[in-house]
């Protein structure tokens, strides 16, 4: 309700800096309501050019980090989205203001204290902190983890290279699902990050075909992108291959549903696209029985995806029904 009130004051243009001042104060209320009511009215202000564009910017971003650590769940929510509707709106500021809102996104992620000169000694909690947020349900939360997390893969430096790689090897199977996210801003961070994190991977020609497929901003085609990822894994690191796949049919239990019907049809391409006879780790009983479960899935999508591996992986009876 409260988002919806800023929208059309938004939309009315009756927003002024005045207002805005006069909401500053609210912030460090005593009353739970006033923190929730003007921290939302914030939240929402960030996607504003005008706020953006405005000499308080910053302090509201302090405010926003402040309120990201309030004992209430709600106030915390509201901050943490106002960050995230500040990537949202304004990407260039995102650039222009890189090393201010890495730390104040970092806090608001793992609710703790940290300044940029303590990545260093922060790394390994800071780096699986961030990767809890891969699958949340809050695209704010789910976006601002790979925009840090690519961050991470930036400044890695050669001491923890071995420790990220480790962290990308168990991660980079939800950040290749999550290139086809239901929300395409989330799926176009996600692409800029997983195309950071591939060379981690340490497969100089599977990076190559990444990169054709990641390079510049020509439109994504991510079935294809998932072949040739197959193809090149089944040849180079039959490891990696099967982590790919196990990684994968956990997400048969996604909530999202666009998620479910990615991770079955990379399911099938793995097994279309290898030798099986090669695939000892391959469960033959599982596959089958979780397919058909799909089959039944409450969204037509999946039912239609599911229905389709089947018919491609089964027409001989191997993974019959």
């Amino acid at each position: 309700m409260r988002e919806c009130v800023c929208c059309l004051l938004l939309r009315s243009g009756l927003i002024t800096p005045e207002i805005i001042q006069s909401l500053l104060p609210w912030v460090n209320s005593p009353s739970e309501n006033h923190r929730v009511t003007s921290t939302a009215f914030l939240a929402q202000l960030m996607s504003d050019p005008m706020l953006r564009e405005k000499k308080f910017l910053k302090p509201v971003l302090h405010i926003l980090e402040e309120r990201s650590h309030d004992r209430n769940s709600i106030v915390h929510q509201m901050a943490v989205r106002g960050l995230g509707n500040l990537v949202y709106g304004a990407p260039e500021k995102v650039k222009k203001h890189k090393e201010f809102l890495m730390v104040i996104l970092i806090r608001a992620l793992i609710l703790k204290e940290l300044k940029e000169k303590d990545i260093d000694s922060s790394f390994r909690d800071l780096t699986q902190q961030i990767r809890t947020y891969f699958d949340n349900e809050d695209d704010a939360l789910c976006l601002l983890s790979f925009v840090l997390f690519g961050i991470l893969a930036r400044l890695t430096k050669k001491k923890w290279k071995g420790y990220f790689a480790d962290q990308v090897r168990q991660s980079w199977v939800t950040l290749l699902l999550h290139l086809q996210d239901p929300n395409p801003r989330v799926s176009v961070e996600c692409r800029a990050t997983f195309h950071l994190c591939v060379p981690f991977l340490g497969l100089k020609r599977l990076q190559t075909a990444v990169n054709e497929h990641c390079d510049g901003t020509a439109e994504l085609k991510p079935e294809e992108l998932q072949v040739d990822i197959c193809r090149h894994l089944a040849k180079e690191n039959a490891e990696l291959l099967e982590n790919l796949y196990k990684s994968t049919i956990t997400y048969f239990c996604s909530s999202w549903e666009e998620i479910r019907a990615v991770a079955a049809k990379l399911a099938g391409i793995i097994l279309e696209h290898t030798v099986r006879q090669r695939m000892k780790w391959l469960d033959l009983e599982h596959l089958p029985m979780a397919l058909q479960v799909l089959k039944k899935d409450p969204s037509p999508s999946v039912q239609l995806v599911a229905t389709e591996v089947i018919s491609v992986l089964c027409p001989g009876g191997v993974l019959g029904e």
